[in-house]
């Protein structure tokens, strides 16, 4: 199957500090151009759509680091739902990969894992199990819940969604969701999960970015990358 990918780039940056966290520097590039790669490499991704806040600044700042006549570049909205739907309607295909332009270290492998989990289905994501202890606590500032640790995963993209249904669960609702999972949830749709890779860490504050730099370098220590 193929399927057009769109990264979502249109944030603010506002818990990372001043810097647009997307364009910082990771080992050599901006930390968005890590995924645009990874997907223009992959052989299901048949088209690309970037989205971000100011396409033509975009266009300019990636120009010398990625194939970028090889992506369409969008403007997003005010919430991540508005910026999804900016990609999906730019895209052409039944299926569309979704990607956080914040996740680096996306792989070909896992884009080719989570495309294949889609066919026929409503959607499937990346997740990997959680390792912490989790607890859920009320607005009071003490522990309401217990939950089973063994049933809980942490949610990571890609994810995989049938166009058309994500565009049919965001005309019924306009409230706003941090995964297209759980829009396409609220359709009642059965949402198919592929392990992830605990690697595939989103850079949200400045100490993320730090973790991302030593794990780069410990790979191409490793002659990985």
């Amino acid at each position: 199957m193929n399927v057009d990918a769109v990264v979502v780039a249109a944030g603010r940056s506002e818990r990372f500090g001043e810097q647009d966290k997307l364009f910082a520097d990771l080992g050599g590039v901006p930390v968005l151009v890590w995924s645009l790669r990874t997907l223009l490499d992959a052989p299901s991704v048949a088209g690309l759509v970037l989205v971000v806040r100011e396409p033509a600044a975009a266009e300019r700042a990636l120009r010398p680091f990625v194939a970028i006549d090889r992506v369409r570049v969008v403007a997003g909205g005010a919430r991540r739902r508005d910026s999804v739907e900016a990609g999906l309607r730019a895209a052409a295909t039944a299926y569309v990969l979704v990607h956080d332009g914040a996740r680096p270290f996306l792989t070909v492998e896992l884009v080719e894992r989570v495309v294949a989990a889609a066919e026929g289905e409503p959607a499937a994501i990346a997740a990997v199990p959680v390792v912490d202890t989790i607890k859920v606590v009320g607005p009071d500032g003490y522990v309401a819940e217990h939950p089973d640790r063994s049933r809980l995963w942490a949610a990571q993209t890609p994810q995989v969604v049938r166009r058309e249904l994500w565009l049919e669960a965001a005309r019924l609702s306009q409230t706003d969701e941090t995964d297209d999972a759980a829009l396409i949830a609220r359709l009642g749709a059965r949402v198919k999960v592929v392990r992830g890779d605990h690697r595939n860490l989103k850079i949200t504050h400045p100490e993320d970015l730090t973790v991302a730099r030593a794990l780069l370098a410990a790979s191409r220590a490793g002659g990985v990358r």
